[in-house]
């Protein structure tokens, strides 16, 4: 990749939008991501016409559909999709859980589930529960060091008649391995089964087309790498695949009542948002994706690759150091993960907390039996950052070594 175009001055430019990198050196956007000032504005911006004009007044109610028609569209020229297929949620979670909790499922039921317990919890857990609720067979394709898994394998259990549904990450929480999910896309509409998508560690740091990828539903926050409020997430539900689900909840946005008091769900997406009031982060989220579409998500993998291809470079010196994850930069995002042998992932990550520098600690095998110091660097962060993360590395390994 050709990196010169990610310009320290941009950076510079950039930085003064995120306060956070005027204290501390915040490599931790796997898990919660700050957000820029113009966000931060919006939503201040938000609530103060809502107090001046009456929160449930005609013009308010007119400004937050517009608000929401329009961050639908954004949102849809994102991932390539319909404006009516995005489902406003609080979590991937809460949409993964739309699709686990909406089938009617059967005992002869199959799900092919990549990695079982080396999944996200978010994409292991709903299925798992389903699995024991109902008793459907959860089939846990088997990986290698790095996540991957033999595209054979699922093409094979595929094949099965009673196979339902696909469900995997596109990128990894752990390794940041990206995954081969327009394969695994061609394998589903060849077996005419449903696929599902954890987009958490993908959407906002390299390009997402859900067209491509051939999936019926989609899950990812608003509050990582788009750098939106907390409590805001996306569930794409393609236009096809809308009536497969039963809502797991319903009331007067999500339905109507006919005479005989029979009921109606409305059509995608309002099917599926009964109660949704959190207009402060539609607010929010529109603002920030805007601030997104401004730098682009090619110019956005550019910067944070050139970030955590300095990380790998400075830390691959280290004596006694694991890095995790696939060396050829096409088959990951910019998060990094590794351990070093005389410290623990735990202390690590406190200790860096301590000297101002935020990452996370994480499983990186399934179950919590094995840790990593996980790094999940965003386009605000520089190289310079970088020698003082593996300089105080250097330093905690030192005092404990």
């Amino acid at each position: 990749m050709d990196y010169d175009e990610a310009k320290e001055n941009d950076i510079d430019i950039i930085r003064k939008d995120f306060p956070v990198t005027k204290k501390k050196i915040y490599m931790n956007c796997g898990s919660f991501a700050p957000t820029p000032l113009s966000t931060i504005k919006s939503i201040t911006d938000f609530l103060v016409r809502c107090s001046e004009e009456g929160p449930d007044s005609s013009s308010v109610q007119e400004y937050i559909t517009s608000l929401m028609q329009d961050l639908r569209i954004i949102l849809g020229q994102l991932i390539n999709c319909e404006p009516e297929e995005i489902i406003f949620t609080q979590s991937t979670t809460e949409g993964l859980n739309y699709v686990a909790s909406g089938f009617k499922w059967k005992k002869s039921d199959i799900i092919i589930a990549r990695g079982g317990l080396h999944e996200h919890y978010a994409n292991y857990f709903p299925w798992l529960n389903i699995s024991k609720k109902y008793g459907v067979k959860l089939e846990e394709i088997k990986i290698d060091k790095n996540g991957f898994f033999d595209l054979d394998k699922i093409d094979k259990i595929a094949k099965n008649k009673n196979t339902r549904l696909i469900t995997l990450s596109h990128v990894l929480y752990n390794s940041g391995a990206i995954m081969p999910v327009e394969e695994v896309g061609k394998i589903a509409k060849r077996q005419n089964l449903l696929y599902s998508i954890d987009a958490a560690q993908s959407v906002g740091t390299i390009n997402v087309d859900v067209k491509k990828i051939g999936c019926d539903f989609l899950a990812f926050p608003g509050f990582k790498w788009i750098c939106g409020p907390p409590g805001i997430g996306i569930f794409y539900c393609k236009k096809e695949s809308a009536s497969l689900l039963t809502p797991k909840y319903i009331g007067g946005e999500s339905a109507i009542i006919t005479d005989e008091k029979n009921l109606v769900y409305s059509e995608s997406p309002q099917k599926f948002q009964t109660g949704f009031r959190n207009y402060l982060g539609i607010a929010g989220l529109a603002s920030s994706l805007k601030y997104i579409q401004r730098l682009g998500v090619n110019e956005i993998r550019k910067m944070n690759m050139k970030v955590a291809n300095e990380i790998i470079e400075e830390i691959r010196t280290i004596p006694g150091i694991s890095i995790f994850g696939p060396k050829d930069e096409k088959l990951r995002s910019s998060i990094v993960s590794f351990a070093i042998d005389s410290v623990s992932p735990k202390v690590m990550v406190s200790r860096l907390e301590k000297n101002g520098i935020i990452v996370a600690e994480r499983d990186i095998v399934g179950g919590g039996k094995k840790k990593a110091v996980r790094a999940s660097p965003h386009f605000f962060n520089t190289t310079n950052e970088v020698s003082t993360l593996v300089q105080n590395i250097k330093n905690i390994q030192n005092m404990f070594g």
